[in-house]
């Protein structure tokens, strides 16, 4: 079972993941799959740099080596990525075609929350992570986007708001979704 949690930066869509892993789930960050693969191979110093110093065709083929290495991993799966990046050139599908065409989602859930709590978190978060972009355009976009992806994966989107102060809700909502996938897949 892979369950695919998106959303964009501040929403605490990686608060989530964590979550489920104290019930027994996996937990992969995609983005951290592919900055190990892009220091390795490109010598690339923070996550935030991939976005700007990697050329798209770099970009795509990191992206889909990662993919090929979360495919094969096992049991119960969740995958912390997002449905879009904010590019120079603007907004690059997070799991396009062929990256999907890998994973092979069971379910993709997108973590949303109000516009001014996540410019609130990305505030807290401004010294670690490059937080960019207006927070209510991009959860529109990842709306957008993750539509796409559940129309040709087959798998079921689910939105859910991560609502201030009330995480351990959040974290049982979705455990609540991924349990009826398991259960009707």
């Amino acid at each position: 079972m892979k369950a695919v949690i998106v959303g964009v930066p501040g929403t605490g869509k990686t608060s989530v993941a964590k979550g489920l892993v104290e019930h027994g789930w996996t937990l992969v960050t995609f983005g951290t799959v592919m900055f190990e693969i892009a220091k390795e191979k490109h010598g690339v110093s923070s996550r935030d740099k991939m976005r700007t110093e990697l050329s798209t065709d770099t970009y795509k083929l990191i992206q889909e080596e990662a993919a090929s290495r979360i495919s094969s991993m096992e049991g119960k799966t969740v995958l912390d990525t997002h449905c879009s990046i904010i590019t120079p050139e603007g907004y690059y599908p997070g799991l396009p075609l062929r990256i999907l065409e890998k994973l092979k989602p069971d379910a993709i859930i997108s973590i949303e929350a109000n516009p001014e709590n996540i410019h609130a978190r990305r505030q807290k978060d401004a010294a670690i992570r490059l937080r960019e972009g207006d927070p209510k355009e991009h959860q529109e976009i990842n709306r957008y986007f993750a539509a796409a992806y559940s129309t040709v994966s087959g798998a079921p989107i689910s939105f859910v708001m991560n609502e201030e102060g009330k995480l351990d809700e959040t974290v049982l909502k979705v455990l609540k979704i991924v349990k009826g996938v398991q259960r009707n897949g």
